[in-house]
Order: C-alpha cells, then sequence, then structure tokens
C-alpha cells in the first residue's frame, strides 16, 4: 500500500498506479456477479501467502491483510451504467481484460473515479490501477472453526465458490485465516482529481498522437469483440433449442426483484399523496450550538419536521406533504426562500425523505415507526456531477419529481445496485420491527428503589442485580471514587442545587440512593448520583407518537406527581424542583423516580409516519385526566383549581395548586383599597393570605396594558402599607424560596 503523493507507473505491474493513504482514505468493496466469481477466485488463492500477510490499517475492521495492486478498467459498454469501472487483476495475470474481470465499483464511488480514470486511461493508453488489500479474519473468529472436522469436510464436499465466499473453508484453514472481502484504497474525489490533473500536466501525450479507444486498456475492443461472438452464437443456440436467448445473471435477477418489489409503491404513494399529514402549527426557529447555526422547522409540540441547510438549502422534510407549510413558516422566519417549482405540478413525489450527508443526498424510503437513520435507502443524488442513481428503474420519476421539490434538476438519472454496506443496512431496516424505542436513556435502578413504583411500570426503570441490598444497607461499606464531582462538574452541582434548593455539600458522599453509585447530597442523607439527577430532569422515556405500555407509565407518574407534590397538574419547571418533604427519604425517592417516567416534549421522536402528532405538555396533562376542563382563552387556559378556585390560566393553577397542598390559606380575587388615581376601577390581585398579604401571578408582563397595571398595584400597594408578593412564570421552580414565610415547618427546601 503506496504513501505516495503522485500517479505513478509500476512497470512490475504495468500500471498507473493512484496513490492512496490507508489511514485517510476509504477503502471500499466492489459487486461481484456470478461470472467474474472465477476470476476473483483466482486472484485471491494466487496472493495467499504467510509471507504477505501484513498487520491491518486501524480503518480496515479486519485482523490482518494481504496488500495487493489492482487494476480500474472503464467499461463504457456496460448497458447497466456507462460511467461503470472495472476491477480486474494487473495485466500481469494471465488473460484478457475481460478474463480477469472481478467485478465493478459501486455506484456511489464513481462519483470518486469514474470521469479521472477514463481521463488517464484515454489520454495515457496506460492501464490505471490503485492498491488495495484482501481482508483477513482470525479463524477462531469463524463459527465453523469451533465444528466438528468431519462436518466441515462434509460441507466442503458440496461446497462451489461463490460472490460471497471465493475461497472454501478447508483452504482457508490451510492458509490459517477465515479470508473477506478484496477491498481498494481510493482518495475523496478532489485529491483523485489533482493527481490526475498533475500527471497529465507533466506528461502530455506527444504530438499527434491518438487518445486511445475508450476503455483504454490495449485488447478491451478485441475482447470485447471476441466475447460479444461468443455470446451471440449462444443466444442463438439457446433462441433455437428453447426460445430464450440467453440464462438469467445473478445481478439480472437482483434488478429484478428490485424493480418488481418497487411497483406496489407506486400504489402506494398514490394514497400516501391524497391523504393529510398530521403536522400542525409548523413555525421555524434558529438554533446554535458550539457556534454550529441550524434552521428549523418545528410543529407546535415542537417536534422537528423538516430542517433548511445553510447557506442555500435544500430544506428536507420528514414529509413531503408540509413542504408548502414548511417554506410559509420559513418566510414567516425572515428567510427569503422560494418554492423551487410549482408545488401543485410536481405532485408525483414518494413517501420518502432526503438526508444530506457527507456531500451526497441519500432518498430513504419511510417506513412506520423508523427513524430517519433507520430507513431503507432507494437511491442517492450527487450534487456536484447532477447524477440521480436509483436501486429499482420504476422509482426514477418519483425521485426526480422529490428532487426537483428540493429545488435541483437531476442531469443525469442511472440505475445501479445498491452498495454492500446499503443493501446489508437495507435488509436490517426490511426485517426491523416497526417502531421507535420509547426508551432515550438507559438508567440503572436498583430492584430495591424499583419498589417504589408498581410493577407493571418498573420495566422503564432498568433495574439492576443489588443481591437483595438496598442502598441505605450499603452506606457503611467502602465507596468507589466519585466518577462525578461535584466540585469539579458545574453540570452535577447545578442539578443537585436545582432539585434541593440548597447548595451541595462537597465533602460529604454516600451511595445514590437509586442506583447505588458514589454520589453526593444537597440535603442531609439525601444522596443522589449525577447520572440520576439528569434522569430526574430529563426522564429517561420519550414520546414516538405511538402509544403503549410506556404510556401507561407515564399516566401513572404524572398522576402520583400531582398526588404527592402539587396537587393538580404539575408545570414543567415545577419538575426541576422537589417538593416533597425532604425528612420523607422514601417520598423523595419516589417523586426522583416518577420524574424518571415523564418525558419531555423536546425529547420526542417521532418515526417518519407517526400513529399522532407529539403530544404537548398540556396534552399529556389532559391525557393523564389532570387538566379536564380546561378552556382556552386570549390569557390562556382557564380552568379550576383542585380547591375549586377558578383560575385564568395554567400559570395561576400552579401557583394555586401549591398554596393549596402546603395548606397555606388563600382567597382569590381581594379588592384593592380605593384611591382617588391608583384605583378607580376597581382593581383586584390574585390572592390574599392570611396575614393580610397580597399576591400577584404576573404572566403578562411583556405586555404594555398589562405592565402599566401592575405598576399601578405595586404603587397602590406602597400607599397603603400592603405587603405585595408577586410571581412570574421563571418563579415556579422556587416557589418554596417564594413562599417560604407561610410554609409549615419540615416543608420541602
Amino acid at each position: 500500500m503506496s504513501s505516495r503523493d503522485t500517479v505513478q507507473y509500476a512497470a512490475d505491474a504495468g500500471l498507473l498506479m493512484i496513490p492512496g493513504d490507508p489511514a485517510k482514505d476509504v477503502a471500499p468493496g466492489f459487486a461481484v456477479f456470478d461470472d467474474s466469481v472465477p476470476a476473483l477466485r483466482a486472484f485471491v488463492l494466487g496472493r495467499l501467502r504467510k509471507e504477505d500477510v501484513r498487520p491491518a490499517p486501524r480503518k480496515a475492521g479486519c485482523d490482518a491483510v494481504i496488500p495487493v495492486r489492482v487494476s480500474l478498467v472503464p467499461r463504457p459498454d456496460n448497458d447497466y451504467d456507462s460511467r461503470a469501472v472495472s476491477v480486474a487483476a494487473p495485466p500481469e495475470t494471465t488473460g484478457s481484460v475481460l478474463d480477469r474481470h472481478m467485478g465493478y465499483l459501486y455506484s456511489s464511488a464513481l462519483h470518486v473515479t469514474s470521469e479521472s480514470i477514463r481521463r488517464l486511461t484515454e489520454e495515457t493508453g496506460t492501464p490505471v490501477g490503485c492498491h488495495g488489500w484482501i481482508e483477513l479474519y482470525d479463524l477462531e473468529s469463524d463459527s465453523r472453526f469451533h465444528d466438528d472436522d468431519s462436518e466441515d469436510d462434509a460441507e466442503d464436499a458440496d461446497w462451489e465458490p461463490d460472490r460471497h465466499e471465493p475461497v472454501s473453508w478447508a483452504e482457508q484453514k490451510a492458509f490459517g485465516y477465515a479470508v473477506g472481502s478484496v477491498r481498494v484504497l481510493l482518495p475523496e474525489r478532489q485529491t483523485v482529481r489533482a493527481l490526475v490533473d498533475a500527471y497529465l500536466s507533466e506528461h502530455r501525450p506527444e504530438a499527434g498522437r491518438e487518445p486511445a479507444p475508450a476503455g483504454g486498456e490495449p485488447g478491451l475492443r478485441r475482447a470485447l469483440a471476441e466475447r460479444l461472438a461468443v455470446r451471440l452464437r449462444t443466444a442463438l443456440s439457446h433462441r433455437a433449442a428453447g426460445g430464450a436467448w440467453g440464462r438469467e445473471t445473478a445481478r439480472d435477477r437482483a434488478r429484478l426483484r428490485r424493480d418488481a418489489e418497487a411497483l406496489p409503491l407506486l400504489r402506494a404513494w398514490e394514497a400516501y399523496r391524497s391523504s393529510a399529514h398530521g403536522f400542525r402549527g409548523l413555525r421555524a426557529v434558529t438554533r446554535s450550538v458550539f457556534r454550529h447555526t441550524r434552521i428549523l422547522v418545528l410543529d407546535e409540540s415542537g417536534v422537528q419536521v423538516g430542517q433548511y441547510h445553510l447557506p442555500d438549502g435544500p430544506l428536507t422534510l420528514v414529509d413531503e406533504r408540509v413542504r408548502s407549510e414548511a417554506l410559509r413558516a420559513l418566510r414567516v422566519h425572515g428567510l427569503d426562500v422560494d418554492a423551487p417549482e410549482d408545488l401543485a405540478a410536481l405532485d408525483g413525489f414518494p413517501d420518502a425523505v432526503v438526508v444530506v450527508a457527507a456531500g451526497t443526498w441519500s432518498i430513504r424510503l419511510s417506513k412506520p415507526g423508523l427513524s430517519r437513520d433507520r430507513l431503507p435507502e432507494a437511491g442517492w443524488f450527487d450534487p456536484d456531477s447532477g447524477t440521480l442513481t436509483v436501486y429499482a428503474a420504476p422509482l426514477a420519476a418519483p425521485m426526480t419529481v422529490l428532487l426537483r421539490r428540493h429545488g435541483v434538476r437531476p442531469l443525469l438519472v442511472t440505475w445501479g445496485a445498491p452498495r454492500e454496506e446499503v443493501e446489508r443496512h437495507n435488509l436490517r431496516a426490511a426485517v426491523t420491527p416497526a417502531g421507535t424505542s420509547p426508551v432515550s436513556r438507559s438508567s440503572r435502578v436498583t430492584a430495591a428503589a424499583q419498589r417504589l413504583v408498581p410493577e407493571p411500570h418498573r420495566r422503564w426503570l432498568a433495574a439492576k442485580p443489588d443481591g437483595g441490598q438496598t442502598p441505605a444497607a450499603r452506606a457503611g461499606g467502602l465507596l468507589p471514587p466519585l466518577v462525578d464531582d461535584a466540585a469539579q462538574n458545574p453540570y452535577y452541582r447545578r442539578a443537585l442545587e436545582s432539585l434541593f434548593g440548597a447548595p451541595v455539600a462537597l465533602a460529604e458522599r454516600g451511595p445514590c440512593r437509586l442506583c447505588g453509585r458514589s454520589a453526593q447530597s444537597a440535603h442531609a442523607g439525601l444522596f443522589y448520583c449525577h447520572g440520576c439527577c439528569t434522569f430526574a430532569r430529563s426522564g429517561v422515556l420519550r414520546d414516538t407518537g405511538e402509544d403503549g405500555a410506556w404510556t401507561e407509565a407515564i399516566v401513572y407518574a404524572l398522576r402520583r406527581l400531582a398526588g404527592i407534590e402539587f396537587s393538580g397538574p404539575p408545570s414543567l419547571a415545577q419538575l426541576d424542583r422537589l417538593c416533597v418533604p425532604f425528612d420523607d427519604p422514601g417520598l423523595v425517592d419516589e417523586a426522583m423516580l416518577c420524574r424518571f417516567l415523564v418525558p419531555r416534549p423536546a425529547s420526542a421522536l417521532l418515526g417518519t409516519r407517526p400513529a399522532r402528532p407529539a403530544r404537548t405538555w398540556t396534552e399529556w396533562l389532559a391525557h393523564a385526566g389532570l387538566l379536564t376542563d380546561g378552556v382556552r382563552t386570549s390569557m390562556g387556559t382557564a380552568t379550576r383549581a383542585t380547591d375549586g378556585h377558578l383560575c385564568r390560566s395554567l400559570f395561576e393553577r400552579h401557583v394555586d395548586d401549591f398554596l393549596h397542598h402546603w395548606g397555606v390559606a388563600h382567597e382569590p380575587e381581594p379588592a384593592y383599597p380605593r384611591h382617588p388615581e391608583l384605583n378607580t376601577t376597581g382593581l383586584r390581585a390574585d390572592w390574599r393570605l392570611a396575614d393580610g398579604t397580597f399576591v400577584e401571578a404576573l404572566g403578562l408582563v411583556t405586555k404594555e396594558a398589562y405592565a402599566a397595571k401592575v405598576a399601578r398595584k405595586r404603587e397602590l400597594a406602597r400607599h397603603h402599607g400592603l405587603r405585595l408578593v408577586t410571581v412570574t412564570p421563571e418563579d415556579l421552580d422556587r416557589l418554596p424560596e417564594v413562599f417560604a414565610d407561610w410554609l409549615p415547618g419540615g416543608s420541602a427546601g
């Protein structure tokens, strides 16, 4: 394997060698068909020499390799793709280029090599090659190594070489390694082009010299003519004998199978296009993480529906039916985008998504319940060359429409076979059960802690064996070092202090009450590790758009939290703060575990075609039966608090339920004292406490008229010497501090 950085002629191989770097460059396989198995077998067997075995490059993924050189031959005669490049044994091997043909580069590699290899071959008249290797694996890695030798001999007696295994197991055992694929080492596209340009500029063809014919390697045209004559004679014989021109190859059968599998999709897509999508209230937002800016299209529940790829697109979507609404949302967001073409006329699009990555666009077929990265690939588009490659001919037209809706018009549409890794990916997608896992994070709660939750819901907490001991029983033992120390980890420290509303005791540590790992505490005896604090603040479940047993666990957790901690539906902000008596450790543990089971809307992960949109937080509360009387108004969702008081918004209800839960007497809608200037309209507060303190829940302070009224109330309270407590939505996670003077002893915080 060469590390040189220029194209050089290898006289012993008779090839112009394209250099490659095993540490940086990709090493793809190539497509092998039945008719090229003999050449592949001869090539591999001829190079299985122990003295040639080398350590595998870091990126190879095998145990050892045998370095090889292969010929790359342009094959414009290929009726499947005129850009095809044959991988053949070097010219030093006996036989014509057709006899030495081992397979074809996958279609995805052609945009890297095809044009440059053709130019180099035609302008120099010299065969072109590259480096590569034969993969080797330890024999023990093959299950046959542990089988009985007599069984192996029986299997080898019936064995015939094929494209998956050109070398028999007996031959592999005799050599001492299991033999894998042949890989070719190819630099990236720009590098190949630069190498070829540099070589051709330095080695100009002599004046008057005719360029080499297409295909370049000497004897290719003659070999093609001879093969054509043989095939014509064979075809005529077949035609005369049986009425057919010849036999199908494995490649033909694979192509016909893909074409047949595509036909039902065309009919299904007609129904798909005429049905309604389930997304509502699309809006565009700008998100920046570590200076990486993205423009996302979200629905009203916060689920990502699409992304506009900066700086100039495309707009990729999880459902092509929402393109008009998504474009409108981008314009409202201030992005100057136009519809690529007349979308109404481009109505023959497929139920597919475009995934933009590594300079190419992967076109993937939607499948209910599967996330985008698990969808099967049906083709790909190279923006640089404008080439669309589809794996089934019937998909060419709808895929072209899809790309035009993305703002591009393919210059060339070709049909190709999927790469080996794509075939494996598509096979996994075909057999993978539909459905995205509702578990977003895997927790490690002990069996003892799990018993605080009803048995049907414990599975989502992923218990680990603890030998029957509770965390408290191990408190006296030696503790392992802290994985996260709140003194050094600000995230751990912030999580603990947020949950308990108190500073962390940095010098103290003990076993986490939920998982047993070494932990710290913000309240005496209540030790919780960083992982469990994270799970309590973020949840271990996520909304997948498909209800199941996990949904019942969420309903239980919300209802239980409402009962033990809030006396009503909690807000998301309130979940960031524990509001149970800290002198009851078991209740604190239960409140933590219930938070594990509550999904946060931002964590939703829908399949490409969910049964329902992701639920908003308000919808989760309603689904749990905690918000059955809400009426949407201009001020918010009007509802009655647990104590029967009418609240004009959920924010007001959260405060009212908090006061009720902690037994703080409160009178709703008390009137402020009259004043000839400050109160001529009968101003009222939200609540009055038993000691005469007025309480205002300020939810609309950004509105000018509302802010002016609040200012009058503040001045009125000052004028009459009234104590006034104001609460904003940002205070919901610190209500114990806001109302500390009125809470009974032993309460939270």
